[in-house]
Parts: C-alpha cells; sequence; structure tokens
C-alpha cells in the first residue's frame, strides 16, 4: 500500500502519544477527545462573507441546528447556489464545529452558500433519527429561498463519511422524487454499506483512527438491529433502483476500511447509467478531508470539490 509522508508522520505521532482507539472510549469521551484535538489544531478559520447560525423545529418538534456559510461573491440581487453538508464522524461523534474550517473552505472554492447541518447524534439517537432529520432539512430548503437568494436548481448534498451516508441516502430520494430535486452530490470516502462485508475492511495501519474495530463501534451505537444493517436507508449501496441519479463526485483514500463500498458505489451508479467522476488518494487514510493541518492533501481536495461543484451548477437542469 502506498503512505504519503504526511499520513506516516500523523499515525507514528498517534503511536508514539499512545492516543486511544476510537472504539475503546465512550460516546461523549470521543467526542469531547475530537474536540481537544480541534482546541490542539488551533487552526485559523478562513475568511469568508458572513456565517449565520439557525434553528429550525423538526417533526419531532426537536431543534435542528444549520449554520449556512456565505461566500464573498454572495448578492442578495441574484441567486444562489447551495451545497448542503453533513459531517462525518460515525453517526457518533462530529458537530457544525469539527468541520467548520472545512465547511469554510468549501464555501470560498465553490463560491456557493455552504448549509452545515447539526444532525443528532447515536446512541442517544439511533437510526433513522438523523436521516429524517436530514430529510427534514432539505424539505426545508423552499423556506430559505427569498432570505437567501438560494437557486432551487442548483441544490447540491455534500459529505465526507458518515455525512456522505445521509447525502447518498437524499439523493436517491430526489431520484425516486420524494424530496426537492438534488442536482448533485459529493461524496468524501463515504459509508454505504453497514454489513462491514467489504475487503477493505481488513485495511489496518497501527495508529489508524478508523478500523474495521472502529467501523463496528459506530455501527451497533447507530442501528437498532442487525437486519437495518441491509436496509437502503442505512446502507444506500443496496437500494434496488439507482436510475436517475443526480451527478456524483467520490473522493477517496486509499489507506481506508471503507474505500472498497466507495468503488463498489460508483460501479452501481455507472451500471444504472449515470455521469459519476471518481477521485482517489492513494496514500491518505480516512478522516484526512476535515484534518486539514495533518494532511495537506485536503487542500487539493477541497479545491476539487469546488471545482465540481462549479461544474455541476453551470450544466443545464435535468426536466
Amino acid at each position: 500500500m502506498k503512505i504519503d509522508k504526511e499520513t506516516e508522520f500523523f499515525l507514528k505521532n498517534r503511536v508514539k502519544s499512545k492516543a486511544k482507539l476510537h472504539h475503546l472510549l465512550e460516546p461523549n469521551e470521543l467526542r469531547q477527545d475530537r474536540l481537544k484535538q480541534l482546541k490542539e489544531d488551533n487552526l485559523t478559520p478562513p475568511k469568508i462573507l458572513s456565517v449565520k447560525n439557525i434553528k429550525v423545529k423538526s417533526d419531532c418538534n426537536q431543534d435542528i441546528n444549520l449554520r449556512f456559510y456565505f461566500p464573498q461573491n454572495f448578492k442578495q440581487n441574484k441567486k444562489n447556489s447551495v451545497i448542503i453538508f453533513f459531517h462525518g464522524g460515525g453517526f457518533v461523534m462530529g458537530n457544525l464545529d469539527t468541520h467548520d474550517f472545512t465547511c469554510r473552505s468549501i464555501c470560498i472554492e465553490s463560491k456557493m452558500i455552504v448549509l452545515a447541518v447539526d444532525y443528532s447524534l447515536s446512541p442517544e439517537y439511533k437510526f433513522p433519527y438523523a436521516l429524517n432529520e436530514a430529510k427534514y432539512v432539505i424539505k426545508s430548503i423552499p423556506s430559505f429561498e427569498k432570505e437567501f437568494k438560494l437557486d432551487l436548481n442548483n441544490i447540491f448534498v455534500c459529505g465526507d463519511s458518515a455525512g456522505g451516508n445521509l447525502a447518498a441516502v437524499l439523493a436517491i430520494n430526489s431520484s425516486k422524487k420524494m424530496t426537492v430535486p438534488i442536482k448533485g452530490q459529493i461524496l468524501i470516502y463515504p459509508c454505504v454499506d453497514l454489513t462491514l462485508s467489504m475487503r477493505s475492511m481488513d485495511i489496518f495501519l497501527d495508529g489508524m483512527t478508523l478500523t474495521f474495530d472502529t467501523m463496528s463501534y459506530f455501527i451497533n451505537h447507530y442501528l437498532e438491529s442487525k437486519e437495518d444493517a441491509v436496509n437502503w436507508q442505512a446502507s444506500p449501496l443496496f437500494v434496488d433502483d439507482m436510475k436517475n441519479m443526480p451527478e456524483t463526485y467520490i473522493f477517496a483514500a486509499g489507506l481506508d476500511p471503507l474505500l472498497d463500498e466507495g468503488i463498489a458505489y460508483k460501479n452501481r451508479l455507472e451500471y444504472f447509467g449515470n455521469k459519476v467522476t471518481y477521485k482517489l488518494y492513494p496514500g491518505q487514510t480516512h478522516g484526512f478531508l476535515s484534518n486539514s493541518k495533518h494532511f495537506p492533501k485536503s487542500t487539493e481536495c477541497i479545491k476539487e470539490i469546488g471545482k465540481a461543484a462549479k461544474l455541476m451548477a453551470t450544466k443545464e437542469t435535468m426536466k
């Protein structure tokens, strides 16, 4: 396996510092550990025009925190494309702050509004709670059309890992006309098969933050039962029909237990005649996108994400 120098350095440091493996921590400990790392990284947030935090009430009458990021080119007298972003973290950790740097960077590179969704985490809220919140948020997008001059013909979904799972399910719902039209999906090392049966689940290096054991830990917290693992709304790879899917970009890491399911998802999309662009970062490990201080390749990937969104936005909307 190829391994980039920064990846090797990161993993060796985790081993040297005796960093605890994710699956050996309780969910609250894991969340605090991620926020601690964020504080230690002490990244300077990229400058954008503005940020607006909003709460919406879900169907369950629970607040969902949203964060709108506005690019420097935002204007009130024109329609603005929007990328709805779902953070990763195995459905157990992550929030608006863990991916704030990432969302700001995507906002800058795409020159689009980015809407980050702070969905509820497991095990407190198990499948399909977070997914239902994601569905509610995207259903609510037209209510922001006038306030933020949103272009409802240019709605994109994006997410890394578990967030890629939620984005993928929303895109499938769009293809089935079960939600507002989604023009494109951008998935970063997406988690699309919760059966843990892919060969790449054997990928292991000392210091890796995501392993088979970690995925098993996440899934046990997320799902109510093992039977849910083959429900396509938990594992979008298993949906019967992928016709008329939005255009798709998949960005993958070579040192990632989720590698093979991303490839399988790409192949299924292509089998049903959909347009897919796949980009592999062979020497990178899972999570590199949201750990920009340690993985310089994240900057390259974010530029590619911005380019992908802009390319899709220029294409005529399919009727």
